[in-house]
């Protein structure tokens, strides 16, 4: 079976390159600008107004639910949002700027435990390169950790916090070099604008190459959103100036956004909701209860067409970390000592093996017609349309 899936792996891969003389990682590259040190961390520095921005789409992740019913159905409710990064790299520091809207200026409380202020993330691989993976974007996995710098806007000014992540609610915080974080909320215009500024090269993360993948995220605290309730991007790129890109990598990443990579979506929405969405909850086909799979309805602005292709054929190559499974009670099986229900099984996305190996739950799809499994990610790819302006679908 494993051989199997390595040859339909093999035969997807193999689509038709791209038109001569187009990049298909254009639309998700953003090219630092090249200045001297030691860069900025002031969010309304003018070096900002030089540097061309990337429009990156981040789309509600519904994957993670809290207790909280009023901020679950916030995230709901929510659509796509536009930020956009701007980048700039010395030669031993890397600046990152995200702008977003947001209406109000939310700020976290040292008293108050539901007031909630609004924050932003950036993302980046501790390992990446050709043939290696890229980590599951939803704060990494057991086997391809992230490194994640992350700022509150809070009484008093801004928090920042550096860590490294295996998954949700796995945060460990690590000194990652000294990141200077900022954070302004322009009332006239309705924006934030956050600033992070890190070593290029610093705690065995290098990232002085010609393309480094990065994600980000942002919180908005009106809708209490905190923890993985949150809009995330997919992985998208840096190109770090003085750095050739490796073109054996920059292949791997293009897949799925060259012309003739992906099937027909019209005969893969027919696909996914005859068949996925009996675990899955996707777009207007919500039939399976909440947690029982991820949620798919946005899967299109964060998995890469890659991504969502590996988990059709081997979902095992990565396991997607579960969400606390006591969210979810089997009434079913007797009360504890205490009264309360044991956790239901149901709701953990993976088994373990015979040696103690996290197994995908999701049944392989690796016997599937290439065509149809193309056609599936084409019609994913599609979900988490674009916001007004931002330049179209992701």
């Amino acid at each position: 079976m494993r051989a199997a899936r390595l040859l339909l792996l093999l035969a997807l891969a193999s689509a038709p390159a791209a038109q001569a003389g187009e990049d298909p990682l254009a639309g998700d590259t953003a090219r630092a600008r090249a200045l001297p040190g030691p860069l900025s961390a002031d969010p309304l520095s003018p070096m900002w107004n030089e540097i061309s921005p990337l429009a990156v789409t981040v789309s509600p992740q519904r994957t993670v639910r809290l207790h909280d019913r009023k901020a679950n159905a916030a995230l709901d409710a929510a659509g796509p949002r536009a930020v956009s990064v701007r980048a700039a790299a010395s030669d031993s520091e890397l600046a990152v700027l995200l702008e977003w809207s947001d209406a109000t200026e939310d700020r976290a409380s040292a008293t108050e435990t539901d007031v909630h202020g609004d924050a932003a993330a950036l993302e980046f691989p501790l390992r990446f390169g050709a043939g290696l993976r890229l980590p599951y974007v939803g704060m990494g996995d057991d086997e391809m950790k992230v490194a994640i710098h992350l700022q509150r806007a809070a009484e008093g000014g801004t928090v920042g916090r550096d860590g490294v992540a295996a998954g949700f609610g796995t945060l460990t915080r690590a000194d990652l070099g000294g990141t200077k974080v900022a954070m302004r909320h322009d009332a006239a215009r309705g924006v934030w604008r956050a600033v992070f500024v890190r070593p290029l090269a610093a705690a065995g993360i290098d990232l002085r190459r010609g393309l480094v993948p990065f994600a980000v995220a942002v919180w908005d605290g009106a809708r209490s959103e905190r923890g993985g309730n949150k809009s995330l991007s997919g992985w998208k790129l840096l190109a770090i100036p003085g750095f050739p890109a490796d073109a054996a990598y920059a292949a791997e990443l293009a897949w799925g956004r060259r012309p003739g990579d992906l099937g027909d979506p019209v005969r893969g929405k027919q696909l996914v909701q005859a068949v996925c969405a009996a675990c899955h909850r996707v777009a207007e086909r919500k039939i399976a209860p909440p947690g029982l799979a991820p949620d798919l309805s946005g899967i299109g602005a964060i998995a890469t067409p890659a991504y969502l292709r590996d988990s059709i054929v081997d979902p095992s190559a990565v396991i997607v970390p579960s969400p606390s499974a006591a969210q979810h009670q089997d009434r079913a099986r007797p009360a504890g000592p205490v009264g309360a229900y044991p956790a239901s099984d149901a709701f953990v996305w993976y088994r373990r093996d015979a040696s103690g190996r996290k197994v995908s739950k999701m049944p392989s799809y690796a016997g599937l017609p290439r065509e149809d499994v193309l056609s599936i990610v084409a019609y994913l790819a599609t979900l988490g349309s674009a916001p007004a302006g931002s330049g179209g679908t992701p």
